[in-house]
């Protein structure tokens, strides 16, 4: 509750909503905005864990690809902080692929990129990189909202009557489009229509930020103007 209410503007009023990766994109049909946290750990060999397995695939195949996918999620921003544990040599691998894939389609890290070392000691115990990284991520997060998303809220339409906002969402539904059809690869009996109710970007001015912490758990913060 403390994260909406401290990225709330005056132009734009935040909520949220939790969901896992997996789910987000298989149940909810990736319905990006313009704004993303994720928080995830590595599990075993530097897998995915329970909840992030899809969500994983899906950036391998982005990374093993030859073609350029610097397009597919143009427009997107997100923050990142992981989980994992430095004894293993596996230490940091998944949420490392999923930055990196992310990065590779186009896709713009807010702020650093979070280790919380769960062999970490003095300053950097696991708890307090999580709780560090936390607070430092806030002002990236604000100024991508102030900066880049307050004002297309207010902005005028164009000559074809859209406006700033319209426009972003149409370049978010190429985003999810883009999702969808690494999903149709992935998913065996893939359906494109969605199995639950979620919240998507559209012109009331909603934006999504997913946030799977440990067992891969999407927070979905959705904005509106005040």
């Amino acid at each position: 509750e403390s994260l909406p209410s401290s990225l709330t503007t005056d132009a734009i009023r935040v909520t949220s909503e939790a969901l896992e990766l997996d789910d987000f994109l298989e149940a909810r049909k990736a319905p990006w905005s313009p704004l993303a946290i994720i928080i995830v750990s590595s599990y075993g060999v530097g897998q995915a864990p329970l909840g992030a397995w899809k969500f994983r695939e899906m950036c391998d195949k982005i990374l093993e690809s030859a073609e350029d996918h610097s397009s597919d999620f143009k427009g997107l921003k997100f923050a990142m902080l992981g989980l994992g544990d430095s004894k293993f040599t596996t230490f940091f691998l998944n949420p490392t692929a999923i930055d990196s894939a992310l990065s590779k389609a186009g896709a713009e890290r807010v702020g650093s990129l979070g280790k919380a070392d769960a062999s970490g000691t003095g300053d950097k115990v696991q708890l307090n990189v999580i709780q560090d990284w936390s607070r430092d991520i806030i002002p990236d997060l604000k100024r991508v909202i102030e900066q880049d998303l307050g004002p297309l809220a207010t902005k005028t339409a164009d000559e074809e009557g859209k406006d700033a906002w319209e426009l972003k969402g149409e370049e978010m539904k190429v985003v999810k489009e883009n999702t969808l059809k690494y999903c149709r690869l992935i998913y065996e009996n893939w359906q494109d229509e969605v199995v639950t109710p979620g919240g998507k970007f559209d012109t009331q001015k909603t934006i999504m930020m997913v946030v799977p912490i440990i067992l891969a758990i999407l927070l979905a913060l959705f904005f509106k103007s005040s």
